[in-house]
């Protein structure tokens, strides 16, 4: 009975631990997996009371930002996947973000995480940790757990395992996260509210018309002028007009060479 009881409060505090606290996370990752580079960012998980955000911490300062002044205070001159996503447990709701100049978009996530859960045990960062398996996305992912913090909570879309996920990574080594700091938390999830709903199919072809013209929200096409939006100047001051031709092209390569997303399943082929 003693035992029991040990155990019961050991976990009520793990759990109130983790109700209190923000997850960092160490994404690395290959923008072009046919080179040798390694591209880094840092992501923050804020969990409260079943729902969660995953996001750069730029991304959660502006978020704050803007519930306070109830107005967007993103801006992007491009089509991106962010890797950003939020989860509701609670209704079963996961869904990732794209930005898009001033307008956020989102898409559902519908496909299932089926774990299966080894026997294989370690150490991360002082917690015991245990091995699951799974997929998504088109590739094959491995993962570490530890119920040291009784979260099914994770990286990214990543969930449902009987604790907190500290590291998971594709097999062939494109994507890994990892935790690198349990901090306090504000209490406060900043959700994304003004989110336009897509499908992965509404989503191809958004990004498509963005590489046939990446400039087009500030070269004025949009707006069928043919006058740039923004107001273009030189070190000195001096207003120029800016290359937009020139400027296409190179986001075109940069496109074209930097196309390994982590749904490889939804990979877009462009020209």
């Amino acid at each position: 009975m003693k035992r029991v009881v040990c155990v019961f409060f050991l976990l009520l505090f793990s759990f109130l631990f983790s109700q209190n606290k923000s997850f960092l996370y160490e994404l690395k990752f290959k923008p072009n997996p046919a080179k040798d580079s390694i591209a880094m960012q840092t992501f923050i998980l804020d969990v409260i009371d079943g729902k969660s955000l995953f996001r750069t911490l730029e991304d959660k300062r502006a978020d704050s930002t803007a519930s306070v002044t109830k107005r967007s205070s993103f801006m992007s001159t491009s089509f991106k996947d962010f890797r950003s996503v939020s989860k509701d447990l609670k209704e079963n709701k996961i869904k990732k973000f794209i930005n898009n100049f001033q307008k956020l978009f989102s898409i559902k996530i519908e496909e299932e995480l089926k774990w299966k859960i080894e026997n294989d045990t370690k150490e991360t960062s002082s917690m015991k940790t245990q091995k699951a398996t799974t997929t998504y996305g088109g590739r094959n992912w491995t993962a570490w757990f530890t119920n040291e913090i009784p979260l099914q909570e994770g990286p990214y879309i990543f969930y449902g395992l009987p604790g907190l996920i500290t590291d998971v990574s594709d097999d062939e080594n494109n994507y890994f996260f990892s935790l690198i700091q349990i901090r306090n938390s504000d209490g406060q999830i900043y959700e994304k509210e003004k989110a336009i709903p897509i499908t992965w199919k509404q989503y191809e072809k958004l990004a498509k018309d963005y590489y046939a013209d990446p400039t087009r929200e500030i070269n004025g096409k949009n707006r069928g002028s043919g006058m740039p939006v923004l107001k273009w100047v030189d070190d000195q001051g001096n207003e120029l007009t800016p290359n937009f031709k020139e400027m296409n092209e190179r986001e075109q390569v940069e496109i074209r060479e930097n196309n390994n997303p982590i749904e490889a399943n939804h990979k877009i082929t462009y020209p």
